[in-house]
């Protein structure tokens, strides 16, 4: 995206000295965060946030718990750093912040005990969720109203009607089997595009020439990845893991029928992003050493994620925590005299002097979302300079941008208004964190099946902010008012996105305003169905091929 404000970030060393001088308190971050939307005070705003941030280092007398409450408060959806004009990274002194009260004994028990949970991938509280039959056997299900459970949610300051999701029987590890090889599902009935045309794929031209490009960019990428012998490594996160196997599940199909061999070793172990995201340094340099370890014993093509802020982890901070580029921010100074911050050199632990070799050599530029992978060997065209205008608000006058959008969707809808329409939101872990953001719309775009329209503020933080959603539970409600007016606009029959925490949030949220909120007005309940992308190719692939 050449020429927006944030992208001088992705440019430049990642340096938070610098970034305390960069910031000169315009405010453009005020109109984009969330936070502060809620709560109009000046603390909420990434600019708040620096000034105590530079008040807080030079240690003047601020209370420590009045800190900790500050930042908190920050669902790290960078949207402020996007909308920087300096391109100061307010992130990051966030981040250093809550690093700093980690360090000084500061992390609440509750986070640590949590924390401690997160360490493997199937901890004593799913195990004992399974134990008493408190999971899910079918379609998602959760705790929620009437549920036993949820006499408990006060205690945790939630609301009697929070959706809280069950896991899943079983989780997806540890199921016996930990390699998919490409070549088993080559007799799963693929057609060719000429069958493909003829499949009940929609009831006009168009919709069977969607079918037929679909099913011979399917059949083309196949014969390529087979020849070439590719692979992935599947890293799945907890919650897709624990909540969502079956996203999994449509996952490794996907890419066997696309001919990439896919490995889902068991021994898998938190990548360290909840721990990281904390302030806990220490326990995420810790969990990444770990996860670095046991993914640099499989050689593939492809480390592939589908958790927005594990994959942000791998691409990213790995690479700091372990200063392999030199960004380290974690320890710094404030000298009186000179009033200047100044950086103190990363010693790595000599534990971890290995690390960084094993890091560039098995993990550095092999990290794909699932979706930027899809649409990498698909050949989907990349629409970026459009999406620029239409999410970033720039290039295009407003009246411009209302223009393009609604070009967009006439396009969209013409001749297919009998399909089901589904709408997508944008994790910010994804798009400003990872630069991932055309790639699962154009995904839904090419499905013969569905009617995609994108809705307003598509980009817009819906309040999960991993933990946040959790921890402070009646602001992240109002902050996702905000996205389920944009859904309701549309009146989707299906909302997409590409993160499990994002997914929690909004099927939560649906559930209370189409479903509990309904039946309060006496209407009729309407339960929209929160999935991702790539289950939804895998449900088409199945349909065009004859599968179901």
């Amino acid at each position: 995206m050449n020429g927006v404000p944030g992208d001088v970030n992705r440019e430049q060393k990642r340096d938070i000295t610098v970034d305390f001088l960069r910031c000169n308190r315009c405010g453009a971050c005020k109109a984009v965060c969330p936070v502060f939307e809620i709560n109009r005070e000046e603390w909420s705003s990434a600019r708040g946030k620096v000034e105590l941030a530079e008040a807080f280092f030079r240690g003047d007398d601020i209370g420590w718990k009045d800190v900790r409450r500050v930042y908190d408060l920050c669902l790290q959806c960078r949207a402020c750093q996007e909308n920087c004009p300096s391109g100061m990274r307010a992130d990051d002194i966030i981040m250093a912040v809550r690093y700093r009260l980690a360090e000084n004994g500061l992390l609440p028990r509750s986070k640590r005990a949590a924390l401690k949970l997160l360490e493997s991938m199937d901890n004593l509280l799913f195990k004992f969720l399974r134990f008493f039959r408190l999971s899910r056997r079918g379609p998602l299900h959760g705790a929620a109203g009437r549920s036993p459970l949820s006499l408990f949610f006060p205690l945790l300051g939630w609301p009697r009607q929070r959706f809280f999701p069950l896991p899943a029987d079983r989780p997806f590890l540890g199921r016996g089997r930990e390699f998919f090889p490409a070549r088993e599902v080559e007799s799963s009935g693929l057609k060719d595009e000429s069958q493909a045309q003829t499949t009940g794929a929609g009831k006009d031209e168009g919709e069977r020439k969607k079918a037929a490009d679909l099913m011979e960019m399917i059949t083309r990428a196949r014969e390529h990845n087979l020849r070439e012998g590719k692979s992935a490594y599947f890293f799945i996160g907890h919650a897709v893991n624990q909540f969502f196997p079956e996203e999994a599940r449509a996952l490794v199909r996907v890419l066997n029928i696309l001919g990439i061999d896919v490995s889902v070793p068991a021994d898998q172990i938190c990548c360290g992003a909840p721990f990281y995201y904390a302030g806990d340094v220490a326990g995420a340099r810790r969990q990444a050493a770990g996860s670095i370890g046991r993914i640099s014993r499989h050689r593939t093509d492809w480390i592939v994620t589908s958790c927005a802020s594990g994959g942000l982890m791998l691409k990213e901070e790995m690479s700091r925590l372990f200063n392999i580029h030199g960004e380290g921010f974690f320890d710094f100074s404030y000298d009186p005299e000179t009033e200047i911050f100044e950086g103190k050199p990363e010693e790595v632990d000599e534990k971890y002097r290995h690390i960084p070799g094993l890091y560039r050599e098995h993990i550095e530029g092999k990290v794909r979302d699932i979706n930027e992978l899809l649409a990498e060997v698909l050949g989907l065209q990349d629409e970026r300079g459009e999406f620029e205008d239409l999410f970033q608000g720039r290039g295009e006058a407003p009246a411009a941008r209302e223009s393009i959008t609604a070009e967009r969707e006439l396009d969209q809808t013409i001749g297919r208004e009998d399909l089901p329409v589904v709408t997508y939101h944008h994790p910010c872990h994804l798009n400003r964190g990872q630069d991932v953001n055309w790639q699962a719309e154009k995904i839904l775009e090419i499905l013969p099946g569905y009617r995609y329209l994108r809705m307003k503020d598509a980009d817009r933080c819906c309040g999960g902010g991993g933990a946040f959603t959790f921890t402070h539970a009646d602001l992240a409600q109002r902050i996702a008012e905000r996205k389920v007016d944009c859904i309701a606009e549309i009146n989707p029959d299906m909302v997409a996105t590409s993160c499990p925490v994002c997914r929690i949030q909004l099927v939560d949220m649906l559930r209370r305003r189409f479903v509990l909120e309904a039946k309060a007005r006496g209407e009729a309940a309407r339960e929209i169905p929160v999935c991702s992308p790539v289950e939804l190719l895998a449900g088409e692939i199945d349909r065009l091929s004859g599968s179901r």
